[in-house]
């Protein structure tokens, strides 16, 4: 009675002769045998599936390669130490890589502090400053009846020969004014 070629222990010895020999049809029935239970292996090992393909792959072009170390028995113990160490190389890069990271982000970190540190801080009263002075005299003199003298419109009419409307008018102008000049000014310091 002849044994099956999967439990044959020198058929994988066989099927690794005929392909160092060219035989390609013999690296696919390999492949076939070995490709499902290589593949659990490593989804007992992988942390992400992406790895499960990648690795298998990789382990079948390197025995491929080296088809003239393996002798005798069975392929897949060959296969999962292969697998093992190529799993275990990507691993270890993938933790250096990740070190990596996180030290660039930490030293783009303390860069951009040290960046905004040398800035000098500019707040919105820094930019109400800057817009007044671009104001007109006779606009800064009714603000400064209005906000430092703490005066009404009607009195402050009465000082510039206005009409309190007008000085109401003229009031809330200035405030749209200002509000535009620091808005301006905020949208250009964050740029």
């Amino acid at each position: 009675m002849q044994t099956p070629p999967d439990s044959d222990p020198t058929a994988d010895a066989k099927l690794a002769r005929q392909v160092e020999q060219g035989n390609d049809r013999a690296f696919r029935t390999l492949m076939e045998r070995h490709l499902q239970p290589l593949r659990s292996f490593l989804a007992l090992r992988a942390p992400v599936p992406d790895l499960i393909d990648e690795v298998a792959h990789d382990a079948f072009v390197f025995a491929y390669q080296n088809l003239g170390d393996f002798t005798h028995g069975s392929m897949q113990p060959w296969l999962r130490s292969i697998a093992h160490n190529l799993l275990r190389d990507r691993l270890k890069a993938y933790a250096r890589e990740t070190v990596k990271h996180a030290r660039y982000s930490e030293m783009v970190r303390w860069e951009m502090a040290l960046e905004a540190a040398d800035k000098p801080v500019s707040t919105e009263s820094d930019h109400l400053a800057n817009c007044i002075e671009k104001l007109r005299h006779h606009q800064r003199t009714i603000l400064d009846l209005r906000y430092e003298a703490q005066l009404s419109s009607e009195e402050i009419a009465q000082r510039t020969g206005r009409s309190t409307l007008a000085v109401r008018t003229l009031l809330m102008r200035v405030r749209q004014q200002l509000r535009q000049c620091i808005e301006s000014q905020l949208q250009q310091t964050t740029a």
